[in-house]
């Protein structure tokens, strides 16, 4: 997986989120999505390692922790931010989904 590619993918799907959210977000999201793809990466390279249930665990922490650094950081609520990062999450499930060999997202 490449983190980068998977970054720039969330990030393009943030900035087109519709009612301005993006903008409000985007100083603290794009370096929380980045932590996502490496979470997502780990996970990819390490598919031996996790069952789909175990990864699905982990990566749901990572997006858990993504939200709550996201909502601490700006005047946005949690569920505005969590429906945003489900979206911009969204964009890249094809991807992941078909590189892991299941749903992880």
């Amino acid at each position: 997986m490449d983190i980068d590619a998977l970054t720039d993918t969330m990030v393009t799907a943030g900035k087109g989120l519709a009612s301005g959210i993006w903008s409000a977000m985007d100083h603290y999201a794009a370096p929380e999505l980045k932590k996502i793809a490496v979470q997502i990466e780990a996970i990819a390279d390490h598919l031996p390692d996790y069952t789909p249930e175990g990864a699905k665990i982990l990566l749901a922490m990572q997006v858990n922790a993504a939200v709550a650094v996201i909502v601490a950081m700006t005047s946005l609520v949690m569920l505005a931010v969590q429906e945003a990062i489900n979206a911009i999450i969204a964009a890249v499930s094809g991807i992941v989904n078909k590189a892991v060999g299941f749903t992880l997202i």
